[in-house]
């Protein structure tokens, strides 16, 4: 584990990601180059001679991305303004949604009324930023995307922290990459046609070369992706924590990395049990996702929740029809991959784990004060060898695209003086607009 002499400086951090930037620049130009290079090696008079063999290699090279893009456009989400009045979430409405989000952007020095802000159906404490494309190129999907169980889960100012966040993602350290995604996308079709050119179309080699042109690509954007964004959560949490304090953010993590925990608890009991047969692995995983309550519900309320849900699932499969039946049957898992997926989850809720609910006044309710989470933050330091929460980014030796929440939160407790002054300022800034508005 670690204490917080491992918890990274800032200053380490503000250079990890511009040095990142400043690769990922590079490589963009490098994109831009090979595409001209690409487009002068291509026959075009032969592309124009051979529309259909150009439109499969196109739409085999852009299949992954057109999927995903896909998938984005389709998800189930609706933008806070276009809400109906008798809509709530919690105790928020659109109007409340609105005013807190505008308030974040009013202290963040962001011009209003800034990125388009969703709410989807999703059921654990989470949200996410999306911004993809030159100039925006894809508002319909760029965004702030809050999952409908934050506003069940978190207070306001809870629900502030995590939006300034999300915002850190969107304008203060976003991915160069993800803004100029365009340019990797015309270089792979370009690479793929000229490699189509170059090399029989009936030969293994033409298409061995296309699919190398669309894998190094990807590998490349990938690994400069990944290089910095463990960074970037850091930074990211640090944003969010200036509007509120530390305190509030730590409060926030916990309870996304509690309702995390009893997810994967849920997933490993129902998939060791297999009580239901005629269920797979990814069925099992997907009712009991989507079966979560909104809102707080005690842990033996969840699970008879989930119970019911797995079991009305297991009903439905029973009365398939004998072409349902068959899809059901080819689409089974490997055994021996679902018994590895449980002998891991086994593994996880197997480890010895910090009891730091003890810390609550009320139990079930998680709302440190500054000296619970002074005390939480010890027990931290002081039992490196407990983790926080038995989940698989606990652990060391997992590299994630996001820091543990041991990590983030002993980063915060470490920082917290400069955070608490960065926060008295944005609350100023705030203060300075309110009363401009009301001289004028």
């Amino acid at each position: 584990m670690v204490t917080s002499r491992g918890i990274p400086r800032r200053e380490d951090l503000l250079s990890q990601y511009r040095q990142a930037r400043r690769l990922a620049t590079c490589w963009i130009g490098v994109q831009v180059v090979l595409s001209l290079l690409a487009a002068v090696l291509i026959d075009w008079g032969q592309v124009l001679q051979s529309p259909l063999v150009t439109t499969v290699v196109v739409a085999a090279l852009l299949s992954g991305e057109l999927f995903s893009v896909l998938r984005l456009a389709a998800a189930q989400k609706v933008e806070i303004g276009r809400l109906k009045e008798t809509t709530r979430f919690g105790v928020y409405d659109r109007h409340q949604l609105r005013e807190l989000v505008d308030d974040v952007l009013d202290r963040m020095q962001i011009p209003l009324p800034g990125p388009p802000v969703y709410v989807t159906a999703d059921r654990t404490v989470n949200a996410a930023a999306l911004r993809l494309g030159i100039s925006g190129l894809l508002p319909r999907m760029n965004g702030i995307y809050l999952h409908r169980q934050v506003l069940h889960r978190l207070n306001a100012a809870e629900l502030q922290d995590l939006i300034a966040h999300e915002l850190g993602h969107y304008y203060r350290y976003p991915q160069v990459l993800h803004r100029f995604a365009e340019v990797g996308l015309v270089l792979g079709v370009l690479a793929g046609l000229a490699a189509l050119q170059k090399f029989d179309l009936e030969s293994y080699v033409s298409l061995l070369a296309i699919v190398g042109c669309g894998w190094a690509i990807r590998f490349v954007s990938g690994f400069l992706l990944s290089s910095p964004s463990v960074a970037i959560e850091y930074l990211c949490d640090e944003l969010g924590a200036e509007m509120h304090g530390v305190v509030t953010s730590v409060n926030g993590l916990l309870k996304a990395g509690a309702d995390s925990e009893l997810q994967l608890a849920l997933q490993q009991q129902e998939l060791g049990n297999r009580r239901y047969g005629n269920l797979r692995a990814e069925e099992i995983v997907e009712s009991i996702s989507t079966a979560i309550p909104y809102g707080h519900s005690s842990r033996e309320q969840i699970q008879q929740v989930v119970a019911d849900s797995l079991k009305r699932r297991a009903q439905q499969n029973r009365g398939l029809s004998l072409g349902g039946f068959l899809t059901h049957a080819w689409a089974g898992e490997e055994s021996s991959a679902v018994d590895e997926l449980v002998a891991d989850l086994g593994k996880l809720q197997q480890l010895p784990r910090l009891d730091w609910e003890s810390l609550l006044e009320r139990p079930g309710e998680i709302a440190l004060d500054e000296s619970g989470v002074r005390a939480l933050a010890e027990l931290l330091e002081q039992r490196p060898d407990l983790v926080l929460f038995r989940l698989p980014e606990e652990l060391d030796s997992v590299q994630l695209s996001h820091p543990s929440f041991r990590r983030r939160i002993l980063y915060l407790w470490k920082n917290r003086e400069s955070i608490e002054a960065a926060c008295r300022v944005s609350a100023g800034v705030r203060l300075a607009s309110g009363s401009s508005g009301e001289r004028e």
